[in-house]
């Protein structure tokens, strides 16, 4: 069994079994990973506090057979982001387009930086993730009809699309293209 240690950004949690959970998280060293978050869901976890997604948390994690989480600490929570509502939605987009985009296991330094620097407020739109994942913002147009500026960007699809073209799609897969 190897253990490691890294600093991650949490960006999603979800169930995963009875009582376990399942945490994806965003390093420099390993890009995205998924971790088994043994009793995770209970309420008296020791894991839960710390696996708020949006915090800088250094991880502990054993991987065999995949990674599974042993200790976690809070670095960061970056409290001046959550206080203000446009940058929090900034953020969590962010994060959301890390977290259905991005493979697994392919370190990208220049994200990680990007990313953070989002979360401390520094001036990034999300949509400059897009960018650096390889899609085009600048110069997109709808899949569909071909419109020059698309509102939206399906990360099912991972096509860009207009209002009108976006209604067939499950909102939760949409993302709004800021202005």
């Amino acid at each position: 069994m190897k253990e490691c240690v890294a600093d991650a950004i949490v960006l999603s949690l979800i169930p995963s079994r009875e009582t376990d959970r399942t945490v994806f998280l965003f390093t420099k060293e390993w890009g995205k990973i998924a971790a088994r978050v043994v009793a995770g869901a209970k309420l008296l976890s020791k894991f839960s506090p710390h696996l708020d997604p949006g915090n800088l948390v250094t991880v502990r994690l054993t991987l065999k057979n995949g990674y599974t989480l042993t200790d976690v600490l809070t670095k960061e929570r970056f409290s001046a982001v959550r206080k203000e509502e446009s940058s929090m939605k900034r953020m969590l987009r962010a994060l959301f387009v890390i977290d259905r985009l991005m493979p697994e296991a392919v370190p990208d330094e220049d994200l990680w930086g990007a990313l953070l620097s989002l979360m401390r407020g520094e001036v990034r739109a999300p949509d400059e993730m897009l960018v650096r994942m390889g899609y085009d913002v600048r110069h997109a147009q709808c899949a569909v009809c071909r419109n020059a500026d698309p509102d939206f960007f399906s990360v099912g699809t991972h096509e860009f699309l207009c209002l009108r073209c976006s209604v067939p799609f499950p909102e939760n897969t949409l993302l709004l293209m800021e202005e």
